[in-house]
């Protein structure tokens, strides 16, 4: 990926397959993405929130940098309760 800048935004799906690229999560489906943004109360986007969605063509895309670190945030709060 270092050879290849991020995208400015990401759908459910290429987000999913971006965090597992990036070695963020060893694995999730947009289904999973989905259902953190529908249960997570810290979810960052969406009406109300710190940042928005954007409807581009059929998809809702988000901004890729705060997707990104929520995930890492929320990896980084897994891994501190494991250990």
């Amino acid at each position: 990926m270092a050879d290849n800048p991020l995208p400015p935004a990401v759908t459910f799906q290429s987000g999913a397959a971006l965090l597992v690229e990036l070695g963020i999560v060893d694995r999730i489906t947009h289904q999973g993405v989905r259902h953190i943004a529908e249960h997570d109360p810290a979810w960052p986007f969406g009406e109300g929130r710190a940042h928005p969605y954007w409807p581009l063509a059929n998809a809702t895309v988000m901004a890729t940098e705060p997707f990104l670190e929520f995930f890492r945030e929320r990896e980084r709060a897994r891994q501190a309760r494991t250990t």
